[in-house]
C-alpha cells in the first residue's frame, strides 16, 4: 500500500524518539518532507508513468502532449478502437515532439510514413516530475522513493534538533550524518531507475 504523509511524520518521529511529536510539530515534519522531495527533484529523479488519454481524429497528425508528462518514450497504438488492447507499437521514426504555433508541446506524426486511424487510443509510455511539495496528510508518497525522502526528512529534522543544544544533541548530530549518509547511498543506488530511459524524448518546458 502506498505510503501516506501522515504515516510517513509518524515514522520520522519514531526515528527521533519523538512519537509524540513534541520536539518537532506536523508541520515541521512536512517542511522536512519536502525539502527532502526538492532534494530528489533537484537531482533529476523521473518516475514511470503511462497516459491513454489521447485519441487518433481524422487526418489530425499533431496532439498536445498531456500535462504531466516530462519524458515520452514509447507510443502503442490499440488495435482495433475502443478495446483498450495496445498492440501496436509506432516506431519512433513516425513521430516527434515539436512545440505548435502557440508554444504548447505537441506530438507531431510523420504525413509519410504514419497511417491515422481515426477514434484509436494512445497510450504513451513516459516519465514524470516527482512531486516536490506534499500538504495532505492523507496524500501518498511517491512510489519508490520513499525510503529516500525518509532518510533525508529524518537527516534534517535530527541536524534541526542538534543545533538546539541539549543533553542528546551529539546523538542527533551522529543521526543525522547516518541518515544523510544513507539517503547518498539510495541516490547512488536507485539512480539508474529514475534516470530518463533509452530513446525518451523530452518534452520541451517540463
Amino acid at each position: 500500500m502506498p505510503l501516506t504523509v501522515d504515516e510517513l511524520r509518524n515514522e520520522i518521529a519514531h526515528h527521533l524518539q519523538d512519537p509524540a511529536k513534541r520536539l518537532v510539530n506536523q508541520a515541521q515534519l512536512l517542511e522536512f518532507i519536502d525539502s527532502a522531495a526538492w532534494d530528489a527533484a533537484a537531482e533529476g529523479w523521473l518516475l514511470s508513468t503511462q497516459d491513454e488519454s489521447l485519441s487518433l481524429g481524422s487526418s489530425d497528425f499533431e496532439y498536445d502532449v498531456p500535462s504531466g508528462l516530462a519524458y515520452i518514450h514509447e507510443i502503442w497504438q490499440e488495435t482495433t478502437a475502443a478495446t483498450g488492447i495496445y498492440d501496436d507499437f509506432i516506431p519512433w521514426h513516425q513521430w516527434e515532439i515539436v512545440l505548435d504555433a502557440s508554444g504548447t508541446p505537441a506530438i507531431h506524426f510523420s504525413r509519410e510514413t504514419f497511417t491515422v486511424v481515426s477514434g484509436v487510443d494512445l497510450r504513451l509510455k513516459g516519465q514524470t516530475r516527482p512531486t516536490s511539495e506534499y500538504s495532505s496528510g492523507s496524500s501518498s508518497i511517491d512510489a519508490g522513493m520513499e525510503s529516500f525522502i525518509r532518510e533525508r526528512a529524518i537527516a534534517y529534522a535530527a541536524r534541526n534538533l542538534s543545533r538546539h543544544g541539549g543533553a542528546h544533541a551529539q546523538q542527533y548530530a551522529q543521526l543525522a550524518q547516518e541518515a544523510q549518509t544513507i539517503s547518498e547511498s539510495l541516490l547512488q543506488q536507485q539512480a539508474e531507475f529514475f534516470r530518463p530511459k533509452r530513446y525518451s524524448r523530452a518534452v520541451p518546458g517540463r
